[in-house]
Order: structure tokens, then C-alpha cells, then sequence
């Protein structure tokens, strides 16, 4: 078994983990609705951008990553698409707001595969479909499988990139974003990312940081 550290430092693309991916075999339905998607959305002459925005429990996740703000992540986008050639871009995310304000930012440059997005309450507090905790694990496993589709990534770190980067048939162009990391305090973690989102950078607001420092 494989020994997970307490500040959640490994990752599935550690050595130490990869090679249980050769383990894994997906079932036909999956790899069909993956490859349907494919088929139908990506084209060849296109150069697509896989962004993972995670939000919702992120936000107060204790030591976690801090997630990105809309605004930073349109910011991140836009570099991203000069600097690197991207003329599409593939999104995950869970949440319907970031979807609607990036849509309405980059219009029919926008990709994503239909899967369940919360509007106000989380979505695993609440059950609005059959099989909707099966759904959703379904569901995301196509998007990761897509994300491996993508010739780039932008992304906070989560095992659901890892596990992209490791089901890529290819070397996919990595844009790791990291704006810090939250607070282990279980009280003061609820708040901290909502008060640096609205903070000017001087004052402690969000701002991206070189993660090795």
C-alpha cells in the first residue's frame, strides 16, 4: 500500500503511485463516451487549452491549495492563448457560475462535457438525481479523460489533473497555477479564501506565486 503524507505533498504522477496506473482498466462505456466527445467537439486544427477550475469546497478546504478567483483565471486564459497558440479551450468545473461568466468571456471558444454543476449548495449535500453520487464520479472520469485529450493544461493541483496527466497517450503542456495555501485553523479556513479574493494584492490579496518558494 502506498503511504499518504499528511500535508498531502504525493501525487499520482509520483513514482512511487504511477505504476499502479497500469493496473487500471476503464470500462468500454467510458471509453466510448470519451471518444464520442472527442469526435464530435475537438477538431484537429485546433490547439485546445484543458482548464480545471476547481471551486466550491476548495475554497475553505484546510490546507489546500487556494483556488482561483474568475478574474484570475480569465487573466491565466488570456496569457495562456497569446503566449501559447490555444484556440479552444476545454473546461472542468463544477460550478454553473464559473462556466456562465467564462462563456460569456471567451464564447464559442469554450468546451465542456454535460455534467451535473451546483448552483448554491454543494452538490455531494445534496441528491437530485438517480444514481446522482455515481453520476458524478462517472462523470468526472470522462472529463479527466478528456483533459488528456488537450495538447495543454492550466490547473490548481488535484489528483484529478494527476490522473489526466498519467492517462495522456502524450507529453501534454503543463501551466500550474498556485496562489498559496490555506490555513490549517478549522475555524479561520471557512473565511480566509473569501477575504483574500476581495483584498487588493498589497493587503494580502490573491496573486499568482511561484509554488517553489
Amino acid at each position: 500500500s502506498t503511504k499518504l503524507e499528511k500535508n498531502m505533498s504525493l501525487d499520482m504522477t509520483n513514482d512511487s503511485i504511477s505504476m499502479y496506473f497500469k493496473k487500471i482498466k476503464l470500462k468500454n462505456s467510458i471509453i466510448k463516451k470519451v471518444n464520442k466527445y472527442i469526435e464530435k467537439k475537438f477538431d484537429k486544427n485546433n490547439k485546445i487549452l484543458g482548464v480545471h477550475f476547481r471551486g466550491s469546497t476548495y475554497k475553505t478546504a484546510r490546507g489546500h491549495a487556494f483556488p482561483a478567483t474568475i478574474d484570475l483565471m480569465i487573466k491565466n486564459i488570456d496569457l495562456l492563448m497569446q503566449n501559447y497558440g490555444y484556440s479552444k479551450i476545454f473546461l472542468v468545473t463544477e460550478e454553473e457560475k464559473y462556466l456562465k461568466d467564462l462563456q460569456k468571456k471567451f464564447k464559442d471558444k469554450i468546451l465542456f462535457y454535460k455534467s451535473f454543476r451546483m448552483k448554491n449548495l454543494d452538490s455531494y449535500k445534496i441528491y437530485p438525481r438517480k444514481n446522482h453520487r455515481y453520476l458524478l464520479g462517472e462523470e468526472i472520469l470522462v472529463e479527466t479523460l478528456i483533459l488528456s485529450k488537450c495538447q495543454g493544461l492550466t490547473y490548481i493541483k488535484s489528483n484529478v489533473i494527476s490522473a489526466a496527466i498519467m492517462f495522456a497517450k502524450k507529453k501534454i503542456k503543463t501551466h500550474e497555477i498556485f496562489f498559496g495555501l490555506n490555513t490549517r485553523n478549522k475555524y479561520l479556513s471557512k473565511y480566509l479564501w473569501f477575504i483574500k479574493s476581495v483584498l487588493p494584492i498589497k493587503l494580502g490579496g490573491l496573486e499568482f506565486l511561484d509554488k517553489k518558494k
